[in-house]
């Protein structure tokens, strides 16, 4: 009788220390647009002459901001996939260019907010990306080995940089 009343209570002990362990990250709730071709395709130059061609069509600051936080968007999704497939320089560098849109993107809203453009709208939106953009860097950062680390941190620092931006 002792011996099982032993057996449950260091059964329950290491369950209920489990239990205690730190929460993960919680999850954004904004979700990424499929990236279509990678950067590792061949016809991926296609793409690249369509969106160039479609961004140099739009005039509009405020839906030129929409159009470059969607191919943020599209590029760091491209970038997980990457790395999802082991290509981590190439995802690096992809996901440096998704922010690069992203910068793009908040230099819009500005000219449209200077032009007396609502940007509540695009304004939240860009702040729910940002949360999903730091959440899939953070979790990339953590995967990747020390060398290639840095190269990870340097981006998330430009992520913070952004906060900053809009929360001016």
């Amino acid at each position: 009788m002792i011996l099982f009343l032993l057996i449950f209570l260091l059964s329950f002990n290491t369950s209920f220390a489990e239990t205690l362990s730190p929460a993960p990250v919680p999850q954004v709730d904004y979700e990424l647009p499929y990236p279509g071709l990678l950067p590792d395709s061949p016809l991926y130059f296609l793409r690249m002459i369509r969106d160039r061609a479609i961004s140099f069509l739009i005039s509009d600051p405020l839906r030129k901001s929409e159009f470059d936080l969607l191919q943020a968007d599209k590029r760091l999704n491209a970038g997980i996939y990457l790395f999802n497939k082991g290509k981590i320089s190439l995802a690096l560098s992809t996901i440096s260019k998704a922010e690069n849109y992203f910068e793009q993107a908040l230099v819009k809203m500005g000219e449209a907010k200077i032009e007396g453009k609502s940007i509540n709208e695009i304004e939240k939106k860009l702040r729910n990306a940002l949360k999903k953009h730091r959440q899939e860097l953070e979790y990339m950062t953590q995967k990747v080995s020390k060398n290639i680390k840095g190269n990870f941190e340097r981006e998330q620092e430009r992520l913070a940089s952004f906060e900053e931006r809009l929360n001016r």
